[in-house]
């Protein structure tokens, strides 16, 4: 019986990761706020509680992502998305167990005219970007490092995704529905691009990648992109969005594009950041998932809140 335990519970992720079929007999356990604390406690709680389970794949869905506030709050979002996943990759490597863990484009400054690549070089803009940069620099530090500790050397994978949603949390078409269901005129940046994603598909993601992992699959480790299908603005996506709520009965109010500058955050985004998922397709046969399908129920799952 296959022991699988997922790092983070109620995220849009963890809860997608939690959601998935696995085989007859795998047991599914995941670790969350209560277990792992939100801040210096992360690490060390994430690390302790492999060794102590033991268990046969890791897949870590725990982060900071609150990309604004992680500007005010840049120690416990360097806990949380570089410390976290630096223990957990230390105690898999102990014990052999493969790690499967999750980083964003916002790695990358967005000044690429053409997709990134995973070879390219990274250069965030934000203290979230710089954070999961680390986590990821972390892990890959761990796999490459010879120590008596390790009889093993660390199977691991990174997938970078791009804007993750879904049905559940603080997710981009939530809060734009929020807004439209309260009368406003909704303002939305038009000139930051990317390719929105499905928690569900990332999820999916996540558990193929990990059980070839689990299969001996070389070709199944490193560094990965995987994101959606098509690539296009936030106020693309709202309108997006919107669509699926006129289907399911709402009627929008007025969308209106508007420049990053005129819509001032406390965090720069870069303004591309579109992911080339051809390495992931080649490698373990995932292809970029288009978001049409999942639009409308994960829209009318946020209406019935």
């Amino acid at each position: 019986m296959a022991a699988i335990l997922i790092l983070g519970e109620s995220g849009q992720l963890a809860t997608a990761l939690r959601a998935l079929s696995w085989p007859t007999g795998t047991k599914v356990s995941s670790l969350g706020r209560r277990d792992l604390g939100t801040g210096d406690t992360a690490a060390a709680a994430a690390a302790a509680a492999i060794r102590r389970t033991r268990p046969h794949l890791v897949l870590n869905a725990a982060a900071y992502t609150a990309v604004d506030r992680a500007e005010a709050e840049p120690a416990l979002a360097h806990a949380l998305n570089a410390e976290l996943p630096l223990a957990a990759a230390q105690a898999c490597a102990e014990l052999g167990i493969p790690l499967v863990h999750v980083s964003t484009d916002y790695v990358f400054d967005g000044e690429k005219a053409t997709a990134y690549l995973e070879t390219d070089p990274a250069n965030p803009l934000s203290i979230y970007g710089a954070s999961k940069l680390a986590g990821d620099i972390n892990i890959e530090s761990v796999a490459a490092a010879d120590g008596w500790r390790r009889p093993t050397r660390l199977r691991w994978a990174i997938l970078r995704s791009s804007w993750v949603f879904s049905g559940t949390g603080d997710s981009f078409p939530a809060k734009l529905l929020a807004r439209a269901r309260a009368g406003e005129t909704l303002r939305v940046v038009d000139d930051q691009t990317g390719c929105p994603t499905t928690a569900s598909a990332l999820a999916q993601a996540m558990q193929a990648v990990g059980r070839r992992l689990l299969d001996g699959d070389n070709a199944a480790a490193g560094l990965f992109n995987f994101c959606g299908a098509a690539a296009m603005s936030w106020h693309g996506f709202a309108g997006l969005v919107l669509d699926a709520a006129q289907r399911a009965g709402m009627t929008p109010p007025p969308l209106v594009p508007v420049a990053s500058a005129d819509y001032p955050a406390a965090a720069r985004r870069p303004r591309r950041s579109v992911l080339d998922c051809g390495k992931i397709a080649r490698h373990c046969g995932l292809m970029p998932r288009p978001i049409d399908d999942e639009l409308d129920r994960i829209v009318r799952a946020i209406l019935a809140r």
